[in-house]
């Protein structure tokens, strides 16, 4: 075959050239067995669409990629341990750098791994990080096999000494910088070759010089038109071939207008054309972007703030005593203590003779693991049986929990809103604008006006930009998701602003939310309890993490004056039954501690309850019960009555407890009908279902566990913390109790969030109508649009900055 065919022959799956050796088959041709390979594997598994997606190299090319037998060292658990993020045996989970990622089909192809490999269970795509989070079958398929299942579709992993050290991987800008820096220099040298022709006066300077100078222009410009701008005209192309318009194709006909003009003007003799300004508005769009995607990386979420994840770990001090910290505190080689119900903050070692852990957090399976002493255990497992002890191997990363917080196993359904606004705004934006341009030129062709013709096209397709009603959502729910964060409201993806501006009930669990956990006044009714009893419950209650257990244990505690690491016990059984209670073993006794009814009393023999009760039995006798007076949060009183007046009286309370708060709950909530007690998580479940049922937009608060099945299935779901890790991933919002009383005022401030964001969009559509009155008329320099075009954008970001802080104050929210 000729070398001519060969050059002209592109690979169907990688794009590239066929210059050494092409393979045909009847529909498709490949530079090399590789690429053949995968576009048959890929054919065969139903993802042939992935060549749809970026049809012009949606593939990466195989001549180089590594044969399986290069991964076998990832077998090694040496090895293999630092890389995985979780490994049980059965399932692990692996986050892997694969710097070849470049486009949507890179996405569709590495999200749907599963179908090239049934040892995959699901794969999730950072685009931004270039980086696929990974969880596989072990025994089925091991780390070296999914390596090199990766590697063979042109994914090879980037497993250098840096990643297995777990550092941070930084995204380079090298070759954005770089683009920057040619546009750059050739837009002040071309200023500088265009001086003589704008100070020249009428007559103009020599046509030698005019040669001379153009020339030097075209030289100047050339690598700005065909390697600077390819990041606007690579989006085009690709939106044209999906049939979808965005705005990267009226920048990229801009630009493209306005060097092909100059070109003309240069060539013609008459005159130095507008290369400047062609060179001036490609660097001003590329800072322009430089400076967007900066700022919104360091809006982004997924941050490493010491100040996240405002959960609180139990650390065994080298004395033995119990001490709560901040679990972002928590540094290797620590021993922390995890109760049932909470989670391992980070890879440790398990101490105890055993534990069982929950494991779904990490993988989406519920099934609990059971580990043996001196196990590793992983970040996200949820103890479910008897409190353990670990001593940590790593540092907690709140960025790895908060990856793990947002995956898809607890994602909510996203609802239509401003992304979808902005997206179909932006989709329309780029034909219209060049209807108007093109009219506009049609209609001074007419008049024989060739040069304000000219002028008329390209003023048009570079002043109208849709950049900054593309830039006012994601930057003011940035700037949102941060000012509430200064407040100690966490939200778990920016798009809670606007879950938050739209919800029309709320509905507090009563016990631990509107109520201290451990300020509660506790007395014990009923026969003395003997030490051996007192031992037993103590060491019962240690386990829990109710705040009604928390808080009898915490009475217990005060009033036995021995160390707590030489009276309390390992039970042998730990069984909790959410909304009723938990039974405890400890050898042949059987402790139930609980509602009346988990312990064998009549449930009539609340009625005439008074305060809040914890019942308790030995081997089913009941020597009594301890009552708990609830102490209410201050402000309580006051954020109700002002989100009363807000939601139009739609505002509830659902308690597990007995009735016996209702009189004190009365006034402030006005209503019978908005007070639930005797409650279960299903009940809970129920109504807030019911409420959804009716058109409401649900904000539910409770504190985590017991209440997930309502966090999960409300508009926004708040977890509130204090001084405990049992954390849900059902929550949108991890709160910290102190700031409860800020509710009504991140109601408000979420609510004016979205009215500047619909501001800035009256903001940029003036802005457009005002520069394309202007711009039709043929009279406005292209020098002038290429400076106010970028000026639109930075005004749009300076309005959502500025705004956004100012409505956080008004609304008396902390800003620094």
């Amino acid at each position: 075959m000729s070398t001519e065919l060969l050059e002209k022959t592109q690979c169907t799956h990688c794009g590239e050239p066929c210059d050494e050796e092409i393979i045909s088959t009847e529909e498709a041709h490949f530079c090399c067995h590789g690429c053949q390979t995968v576009y048959e594997l890929l054919n065969e598994s139903g993802l042939g669409s992935f060549y749809k997606i970026d049809q012009e190299n949606p593939g990466i090319s195989m001549r180089k990629v590594k044969q399986a037998s290069q991964f076998s060292h990832l077998d090694d658990p040496q090895v293999m341990q630092p890389l995985l993020d979780f490994n049980d045996g059965k399932t692990a989970r692996v986050t892997l750098r694969l710097p070849q990622i470049h486009c949507s089909s890179c996405i569709y192809l590495l999200e749907n791994l599963h179908k090239l490999d049934s040892g995959v269970k699901s794969a999730e795509v950072f685009f931004d990080r270039r980086e696929a989070a990974i969880t596989f079958n072990i025994e089925a398929l091991p780390l070296s096999g999914l390596a090199a299942l990766l590697s063979r579709i042109g994914y090879e992993p980037d497993l250098s000494l840096d990643h297995l050290s777990k550092k941070k991987q930084r995204a380079t800008n090298r070759p954005q910088l770089l683009k920057i820096g040619i546009a750059g220099f050739a837009f002040g040298n071309i200023m500088l070759f265009s001086l003589p022709e704008y100070l020249a006066g009428p007559g103009g300077i020599d046509a030698q010089f005019l040669k001379l100078f153009g020339g030097l222009n075209i030289i100047l410009a050339l690598p700005v038109f065909l390697y600077s701008a390819l990041d606007f005209y690579k989006p085009a192309l690709a939106s044209i071939r999906q049939r979808q318009w965005s705005m990267d194709i009226a920048i990229s006909l801009g630009i493209m207008a306005m060097f092909f003009r100059s070109l003309y003007e240069i060539l013609s003799g008459m005159g130095v054309g507008y290369m400047d300004s062609f060179a001036m508005l490609v660097f001003f769009l590329l800072v322009g972007r430089l400076f967007q995607q900066k700022t919104y990386e360091s809006l982004s979420f997924d941050r490493d703030f010491k100040s996240y994840f405002p959960l609180s770990v139990i650390r065994i001090t080298e004395k033995g005593d119990e001490e709560s910290v901040a679990a972002t505190r928590i540094e290797a080689d620590d021993k922390i203590l995890i109760r049932n119900g909470e989670l391992v903050p980070a890879d440790a070692i398990l101490l105890d003779e055993d534990a069982w852990l929950d494991y779904s957090f990490v993988t989406g399976e519920s099934e609990p693991v059971h580990m043996q002493k001196g196990a590793l255990v992983y970040a996200g497992g949820r103890n479910v049986k008897t409190a353990a002890r670990f001593k940590t191997v790593k540092a907690v990363s709140s960025s790895y929990l908060t990856r793990l917080w947002n995956s898809e196993t607890f994602r909510k359904p996203k609802p239509k809103g401003l992304h979808s606004t902005s997206g179909r705004f932006s989709r329309y934006f780029s034909p219209a604008i060049l209807g108007v341009a093109s009219l506009a030129a049609a209609y001074w062709l007419f008049f024989g006006e060739v040069g304000l013709a000219l002028n008329a096209f390209t003023a048009v397709l570079i002043i109208a930009c849709p950049c900054a009603i593309a830039l006012s959502a994601p930057f003011t729910l940035g700037w949102a998701t941060k000012i509430l964060g200064k407040n100690k409201i966490y939200l778990k993806n920016s798009e809670v602003t606007e879950q938050f501006a739209a919800v029309t009930s709320v509905v507090f669990d009563k016990t631990g939310t509107l109520t201290h956990r451990d300020q509660a006044h506790v007395r014990f009714a009923g026969r003395n309890l003997d030490p051996d009893e007192n031992r037993l419950l103590l060491s019962a209650l240690h386990e829990n993490t109710h705040p009604l257990g928390r808080a009898v244990y915490q009475h217990l505690q005060s009033e036995i004056r021995e160390p707590m690491r030489e009276l309390l016990l390992k039970p042998d059984h730990y069984r909790e039954e959410s909304g009723k209670g938990v039974e405890v073993v400890f050898g042949d006794k059987t402790i139930r501690i609980g509602s009346a009814v988990w312990v064998g009393v009549p449930k009539d023999t609340e009625a005439d309850a008074l305060a809040s009760r914890v019942y308790i039995s030995f081997d089913g006798i009941v020597p009594g019960y301890f009552e708990l007076q609830n102490q209410y949060r201050s402000g309580m009183n006051e954020l109700i009555g002002n989100l009363r007046s807000r939601l139009s009286d739609s505002v509830f309370l659902l308690s597990g407890d007995n009735d016996q708060e209702k009189r004190n709950l009365l006034p402030v909530f006005g209503s019978e009908d908005r007070l639930r007690f005797r409650q279960s998580p299903h009940d809970k479940l129920a109504f807030v279902d019911g409420l959804k049922a009716g058109q409401q937009e649900v904000l539910m608060i409770g504190d985590g566990l017991n209440d997930a099945g309502a966090l999960r299935s409300s508009t926004v779901g708040i977890s509130l913390a204090e001084d405990t890790s049992s954390f849900t991933p059902a929550s949108d919002v991890i709160m910290e109790a102190g700031s409860l009383s800020l509710l009504d005022r991140v109601l408000a401030f979420s609510r004016s969030a979205i009215t500047i964001i619909y501001i800035s969009f009256g903001i940029s559509i003036l802005y457009n109508i005002i520069g394309l009155s202007y711009a039709v008329t043929g009279t406005l320099s292209p020098l002038i649009c290429a400076i106010i075009m970028p000026i639109s954008s930075i005004s749009v970001i300076l309005f959502t900055t500025l705004a956004t802080h100012w409505v956080a104050r008004k609304n008396q929210l902390k800003t620094t």
